[in-house]
């Protein structure tokens, strides 16, 4: 993975798939909790194939301790500053991985639905008819 900008470009399931393993394999190593947010979660949530441009992935600004500065800034020379509302990364596949960090307390947040989807199990908002309807509006 590395920094990028953004693409506008679609991308075929497969690609977004290993896009998927690949920031599920960042989070983990940054050992933050993480919901699957947009046309990710989407697909997640009614286990349809990926479509879009790119993985969209939320973190809370709490999870922002000085281990994962470190981890983003010997990875990604990502310095503290350039990450407090949110990143891109590109996966080794040149797809855009897009970190959110959220600083409001959402009650769609508060206790996620774990979904199963092809191997993985992954964090969404719950409720999400509310999340749905208010995803744009996330800070």
């Amino acid at each position: 993975m590395t920094k990028t900008g953004k693409t506008g470009k679609q991308f075929t399931n497969e690609e977004l798939q290993a896009a998927l393993f690949e920031a599920e394999d960042l989070m983990d190593q940054l050992l933050t909790p993480y919901f699957l947010l947009k046309e990710t979660a989407q697909s997640v949530k009614f286990n349809n194939l990926l479509e879009g441009d790119g993985i969209d992935i939320g973190i809370r600004d709490k999870s922002l301790t000085q281990y994962v500065y470190d981890i983003l800034w010997d990875k990604f020379k990502l310095a503290p500053e350039g990450i407090k509302n949110g990143f891109e990364l590109t996966s080794a596949s040149g797809i855009p991985i897009r970190i959110k960090v959220y600083t409001r307390n959402y009650y769609f947040f508060k206790y996620p639905n774990v979904c199963v989807y092809n191997f993985g199990s992954y964090q969404l908002p719950n409720p999400w008819d509310i999340y749905w309807k208010t995803r744009f509006l996330i800070r």
